[in-house]
């Protein structure tokens, strides 16, 4: 019996969000596969960002392993940050190998697959692939698809604020709307095993939209004058998305309807450079522009009010049209930012905005100051008083939990990882970016009104899915991997972090483990323009 699997993720969906849907009918064919299938929560990675949970799911792997900790990583030579790409996943990623055991594979969009690695079948790259690039694998694929249906939306477009909120919202259907046409052209002319299809529109629409679930008013941001429920908008277009491609299978195939991470409301930030800064783990330089501009920021000068002006007066269209290197010349010219950090002084720093403190440790970072002896007692001092900090706004701890790296991640990218992740209360995210947006530890979320949750969506139906009463079984993104290729009757690899859970499947017919191949990171190095842009496009999405 030739089984295939299809997989659908919706990225950021929750099941907060479907279930309650599901049952008023408003997702109608999410609702059949819950009531046909099994469902359940599924964990994402620690912290729960976009970047390092696909990539968990391509490699079976948890960061520790596959070094991806977030959607940017510091240059080892400097303290520049780069993007991750599929060049960087040292493990061989699912698809190469189901293609390895002859299993013919489809692969739509799926963040962290660009630049395309081979594979036995076709490949479309993620957001991440450059304006300029083609994003199909085999190349002439690109040609074929757009005579066929059209050009293939390799990202949302980005959010050009309150007043141009009707027209993105248009935006985001219309490229559910491509992407489900592709599919089933692909579908429908390729021969296949394996396809799986991402839509970013349902994350994106929620970092902009939460509000109107929520009804509380963000003081600092407007999502514009929209009517109705968006976001259930925005999910009914992937539910009949879901539904249109469930009729291209037959009876033994599997589908699964999974997401990365889930969603909740946004309220506060939280800048832990600043943060840093006030207790004199982070130094700055003591030159005259570093003065003036320290001026500027303590008065009120800072990038965060500057953007609500801009959104205020309808021109953040504008600024998003600048190349990265404009933006990054621009805030360092007029704003605090990584440059102004008197680097051989300073002994922790932020990156990234999901909560991540990094030691300056001598012998990794390229200035570092912190003798390796002296990191653990550092470490337990910055824990402390983190754990002691309070919202100003809200009056709670700032904190749900505080976790030192060994107690998130293991494997050989351990040394690469923060030195301490820290998991905000509900409603709050920790921001540490390449500049100092703000000059408040706490402030009001002024670009969004929605951020990710740990716990995304697994739902699976199938002639060999067992509808289990009552199946609750606790998942983890890297057990997808697994679950994959058990249900395409292939050999689990040895070394994976998932697990297939007990009772999913009806039958079981794999193979003993085997040995899945290391591939060395890519010595080649990233493109400087494709950098530029890469961070220009993630910022716009409101992850940098």
């Amino acid at each position: 019996m030739n089984r295939r699997v299809l997989v659908i993720a919706l990225d950021g969906a929750t099941l907060d969000l479907i279930e309650p849907w599901a049952r008023e009918n408003r997702l109608p064919h999410l609702k059949a596969l819950l009531d046909r299938g099994v469902s359940a929560r599924l964990e994402s990675t620690l912290p729960p960002i976009t970047g390092a949970a696909w990539t968990s799911f391509q490699t079976g792997v948890q960061p520790g392993r596959h070094g991806h900790f977030d959607w940017l990583t510091r240059d080892e030579r400097s303290y520049k940050l780069v993007p991750i790409s599929s060049r960087s996943i040292p493990q061989e990623t699912l698809w190469e190998y189901l293609s390895r055991y002859g299993k013919r594979v489809g692969v739509m969009g799926v963040p962290v697959s660009y630049p395309a690695r081979p594979v036995n079948g076709f490949l479309l790259t993620d957001l991440l692939t450059p304006s300029d690039e083609n994003y199909a694998s085999p190349p002439e694929l690109k040609d074929e698809i757009e005579r066929a249906v059209g050009p293939y939306p390799v990202m949302p477009q980005h959010w050009k604020g309150r007043y141009a909120a009707r027209q993105w919202l248009g935006h985001l259907k219309a490229n559910i709307e491509r992407r489900l046409q592709i599919a089933r052209y692909l579908m429908r002319t390729r021969p296949w095993d394996f396809f799986m299809l991402h839509i970013m529109e349902t994350d994106s629409v929620q970092h902009q939209m939460w509000h109107l679930l929520d009804g509380v008013k963000r003081p600092r941001y407007h999502g514009g004058w929209v009517r109705g429920n968006p976001i259930l908008e925005i999910y009914q277009h992937a539910d009949a998305a879901v539904g249109e491609l469930r009729r291209e299978l037959s009876e033994q195939d599997t589908l699964l309807v999974i997401s990365d991470h889930g969603f909740g409301p946004l309220y506060y930030n939280i800048y832990l450079n600043c943060w840093l800064y006030q207790e004199g783990y982070l130094k700055l330089k003591s030159d005259l522009a570093t003065r003036l501009k320290w001026l500027c920021w303590k008065s009120g000068l800072t990038p965060a009010n500057l953007y609500v002006w801009l959104d205020r007066l309808g021109v953040l269209g504008w600024g998003s049209q600048l190349r990265h290197a404009a933006m990054h010349e621009l805030f360092g010219r007029f704003f605090l930012s990584m440059q102004n950090i008197d680097w051989p002084k300073t002994q922790a720093y932020s990156h990234g905005n999901v909560g991540q403190i990094y030691l300056n440790l001598r012998g990794r970072e390229p200035q570092g100051c912190v003798a390796p002896e002296s990191a653990h007692s550092l470490i337990e001092e910055i824990a402390a008083k983190l754990k002691e900090l309070r919202n100003p706004l809200s009056g709670e701890r700032l904190f749900a939990q505080i976790y030192r790296k060994e107690e998130v991640y293991h494997g050989e990218s351990l040394s690469r990882a923060p030195e301490l992740i820290l998991v905000p209360q509900e409603g709050a995210m920790a921001v540490g970016t390449t500049e100092f947006i703000d000059n408040k530890i706490v402030g009001w979320t002024y670009a969004g009104s929605g951020w990710h949750r740990m716990e995304g969506v697994f739902i699976a139906a199938g002639e060999n899915i067992c509808k289990a009463q009552g199946f609750v079984s606790s998942l983890q993104i890297t057990d997808l991997f697994p679950i994959i290729v058990t249900a395409l009757e292939l050999p689990v690899p040895a070394g994976l972090d998932g697990r297939v859970p007990a009772g999913l499947f009806r039958e079981k017919r794999t193979g003993e483990l085997v040995a899945q191949p290391r591939r060395g990171r890519d010595s080649q190095r990233p493109d400087a323009q494709w950098e530029e842009e890469i961070r220009r496009r993630l910022r716009n999405l409101g992850y940098v």
